[in-house]
């Protein structure tokens, strides 16, 4: 296979949905070429989308910083129970529905290969804006995407090595400078919001409702260019088609109802739901390109993460719009398993105490009546 070496870029890092099986994601790669070459065109396309996913993104997370403290972190680590649900969640029960849903399809190597890949993956950056969309926990969504990146170093070779024997004897090769590189684009724009909350907090509810518009915009543009870029996706076997339909639907579901059965809040259960459902498909194509490059089966084990990116980004509209009109219709004005955005009015305890003192006092002191009787 020949191939030419290229410059890595950073919106594949990033990019939820991003296909481009073409370019090379990380440093020192030769970039595969298959029997048809695109044109210039394809090309031109593909920069631009990463580009400006990338820049979407990133306002994206400086939106979230904008809405989340450094008290938000504390709470979150301090009760880290929603965190371990999201891990088990993520690294345990999507790989393991993955698996199951490849057999029970019974895909091909290359197929089931792709589908693994992305199930192995870590949280996307864009849960974050779905949860804020479903009035989940940012904070728990930033921490557990944050987590779920640095864990992945560990965890998608474990879990590659266990899944992926039924199909191949090769091992995996992490793309741990893109993980690095994740990380960054993650903390960097994050602390950026929360500098910005600080020290111009007016500036913060413009800023983050032009990331809800920004977020819609990256979601459709993303959708469009890669239906441009890829249409040889779109002619894969039905069987590729339900699997890329049902692995975040499955994804999104089990995340929701794992944290319902071990009773966390509501808020919780949606935020876990995302960060389960929507994954980080730009390291997926990472992975398979650098495990994967020599491969005669590299184009067939691209199209499953190719796919899947439209179809997780539909799926998570779906379930926010689900969100939006039961909360319109249904909820009204009552809060949601006593969930409520007011806080009860705490009285300081220098009060509290003074006013038990004077109780005591009243309670215990003799009066006249008392006198009368002895």
């Amino acid at each position: 296979m020949s191939g030419a070496t290229v410059n890595p870029t950073l919106g594949a890092y990033i990019a939820d949905g991003d296909e481009h099986w073409n370019l090379t994601m990380f440093p020192n790669a030769t970039t595969p070429t298959f029997d048809d070459a695109p044109p210039k065109y394809i090309q031109d396309l593909k920069q631009a989308n990463k580009v400006i996913i990338t820049a979407l993104l990133a306002f994206i997370m400086v939106a979230m910083g904008c809405i989340v403290t450094i008290d938000d972190f504390k709470r979150v680590l301090r009760r880290p129970f929603g965190v371990l649900i999201g891990f088990l969640s993520q690294f345990v029960i999507l790989p393991l529905t993955a698996f199951g849903l490849a057999h029970a399809l019974q895909l091909k190597a290359s197929f089931a290969l792709g589908l693994l890949v992305v199930a192995t993956c870590p949280g996307g950056v864009t849960s974050n804006l779905y949860t804020y969309w479903t009035e989940g926990d940012v904070c728990l969504s930033i921490t557990m995407t944050t987590m779920s990146t640095t864990l992945a170093m560990g965890m998608m070779p474990l879990n590659l090595f266990i899944y992926s024997r039924s199909w191949t004897g090769e091992s995996a090769v992490i793309p741990y400078s893109n993980i690095a590189i994740a990380l960054v684009l993650i903390l960097v724009p994050v602390a950026l919001g929360m500098l910005v909350k600080y020290k111009k907090p007016a500036w913060c509810k413009l800023i983050t409702r032009l990331g809800s518009i920004f977020g819609l915009l990256a979601i459709f543009v993303n959708i469009v260019l890669n239906g441009i870029i890829n249409p040889s996706m779109f002619t894969s076997p039905w069987q590729v088609w339900l699997a890329t339909f049902l692995l975040p639907c499955l994804g999104y579901a089990f995340g929701y109802l794992f944290a319902f059965i071990v009773r966390r809040p509501h808020v919780e259960c949606r935020t876990i739901c995302f960060e389960t459902g929507a994954q980080n498909i730009g390291l997926a194509l990472a992975l398979v390109l650098i495990t994967f490059q020599d491969s005669e089966f590299l184009k067939d084990i691209f199209v499953i993460p190719s796919l899947i990116g439209p179809f997780l980004i539909l799926e998570a509209l779906g379930f926010v719009m689900l969100y939006l009109a039961w909360k319109k219709w249904c909820r009204g004005d009552s809060d949601e398993n006593g969930e409520t955005s007011k806080e009860e009015p705490i009285e300081p305890v220098e009060a509290t105490s003074m006013k038990k003192v004077e109780e005591f006092q009243d309670n215990t002191e003799p009066n006249e009546s008392h006198f009368n009787h002895i």
